[in-house]
């Protein structure tokens, strides 16, 4: 199916449907429906549409850009604080580091489908705010502690607090933006986490400088970043709209077009019931097993590196001050991949996939430079540029929530496959810091071996994954027809509106 924002009205139903008014009689529908069926009649201009974008881009992205990048530093910030004493401060022994680590994404992982559950039934915007609200209380919480336990608590509850943050993007940007536009606004919030990772490690490398004061050189990383998700977490309570039909700086008009805007996507805006039979339809969807595959293979990677990632490049013979410093470009080129990708998605559609299987190419090239160089004497600032490389892998996670939040319908159906996906994310992100064992220090050779192996399987993963979806658009053509017009799209937009899964609607194509 193809990618256009138009918006006409008025159709009859289509072949493949039934009888669209017996699939929603009784059901109740979206938020913003009124405001879908108030202009079934009306035609929108392109201005119309690109000035509605315009003002929802400049209200929404700042902030949403400013929460997911803190998100980000704030789970790594551990990783800076180590090059500073952390673990000698503390009396941190043997695999207790990796044990804190991976403490956070126990918390993250139990939390999962309450979390999923919040998110379906309560208002998006509220949740996140306090999600993070909550875990700037416990960044400030690092300054006091004295051991591994009370390290061990603040971890696990940062976990729990994060946990809604992800799939709450993903929601939130869905109840915006078309699917086409969605792909450069994830790119964009996405992004943040290597920007805000290079100016995070530039603040602790200056943090780091601080000494003979009251607090430890750490505490200060873990106090500034703290006040920053206070503010920032505020300011989403009181700014931030809830969905597009309650945005209080569009005109009622400009509230219509949104929510027909979105409507185009045949997956609804916010709808608040929990339907348990979503669930099944989850289960036995061939894309939710192949995207759980790949999410395992990719994170297990993710969870070593980041952690160890600073401690792999001071192992290369650097101290900790250059270390910060020479792991910036790492940063840099995640981000500048994510809005490189971005600006292509625009331009061509269709990159989701790609997106999963092009940057993995070379992250495989990186770290098997890394692994080919083991014990070779090869010069320490080659090692370094070829593991700048394996940071484009991160461009795969934001495409890969792309495919669940454009090709996922039923507002359950999508909040299930989140949690199942970010419960697999997090058991990779607890596993990954384990294959850094303190035997193999500085040079890590079993850990390098497994990412390589895991990296090449998660190629193969994307590939199926991108075939599987392009097979059942050919079958839904042959079967039901091409849906190309907005006419013959308006049963499945208010399907769509009436919280029914991609199985369910005939006319739901997925985007590639």
């Amino acid at each position: 199916m193809g990618e256009s924002d138009s918006i006409k009205v008025a159709a009859a139903p289509r072949g493949g449907i039934a009888d669209p008014e017996v699939a929603i009689k009784g059901e109740v529908a979206d938020e913003g429906y009124e405001l879908f069926d108030e202009a079934a009649p009306q035609a929108v201009s392109q201005e119309a549409k690109d000035a509605v974008r315009r003002k929802i881009d400049i209200h929404l992205l700042p902030l949403m850009c400013a929460l997911y990048g803190l998100n980000y530093v704030d789970k790594v910030a551990l990783g800076w604080a180590v090059l500073f004493n952390f673990r000698d401060d503390l009396g941190l022994v043997g695999t207790e580091y990796s044990w804190a680590s991976s403490m956070f994404y126990f918390g993250y992982l139990i939390a999962q489908y309450p979390a999923n559950y919040i998110l379906q039934r309560h208002r998006t915007a509220r949740v996140l705010s306090l999600s993070v609200i909550s875990w700037g209380v416990l960044m400030l919480a690092h300054l006091g502690l004295r051991n591994f336990a009370g390290l061990m608590v603040i971890r696990f509850l940062l976990g729990v607090a994060e946990s809604v943050v992800t799939p709450g993007f993903v929601l939130y940007t869905s109840m915006f933006y078309t699917r086409r536009e969605q792909v450069m606004r994830t790119m964009l919030w996405a992004a943040m986490q290597g920007a805000f990772s290079i100016v995070s490690s530039l603040l602790s490398y200056g943090l780091g400088h601080i000494t003979n004061t009251v607090l430890k050189p750490w505490m200060y990383i873990f106090l500034a970043l703290g006040l920053l998700s206070l503010i920032v977490g505020f300011s989403w309570l009181f700014l931030m709209p809830e969905t597009p039909n309650k945005a209080k700086f569009l005109s009622h008009e400009e509230q219509i077009i949104a929510v027909q805007r979105v409507a185009e996507n045949m997956m609804g805006i916010k709808g608040y019931q929990w339907k348990n039979y979503q669930m099944w339809h989850a289960v036995k969807d061939v894309k939710t097993w192949l995207v759980l595959a790949f999410v395992l293979l990719t994170q297990l990677p993710n969870g070593g590196l980041t952690s160890f990632g600073s401690l792999v490049i001071s192992g290369f013979g650097f101290d900790p001050f250059r270390t910060l410093l020479i792991g910036l470009p790492s940063s840099l080129v995640s981000a500048g991949s994510m809005v490189v990708w971005g600006f292509l998605s625009i331009k061509y559609g269709n990159l989701r996939t790609w997106g999963m299987i092009i940057p993995l190419l070379p992250a495989i090239a990186g770290i098997a430079a890394v692994y080919s160089t083991i014990g070779t004497g090869a010069n320490k600032y080659g090692r370094v540029v070829a593991y700048w490389l394996v940071n484009s892998y991160a461009v795969t996670w934001p495409f890969c929530l792309t495919i669940v939040g454009q090709n996922i319908a039923g507002h359950t159906k999508r909040a299930f496959t989140n949690t199942l996906l970010f419960i697999v994310f997090a058991a990779g992100n607890i596993a990954g810091p384990f294959f850094f064992r303190d035997q193999d220090a500085p040079k890590y050779v079993l850990a390098i071996t497994t990412i390589l192996v895991f990296f090449c399987a998660a190629l193969l993963c994307a590939i199926a994954l991108r075939y599987y979806m392009a097979l059942q658009n050919r079958i839904r053509d042959r079967q039901f027809g091409a849906a190309k017009t907005t006419e013959e799209r308006l049963e499945g937009m208010r399907l769509g509106m009436h919280d029914k899964t991609d199985l369910e609607n005939s006319d739901f194509r997925y985007v590639l």
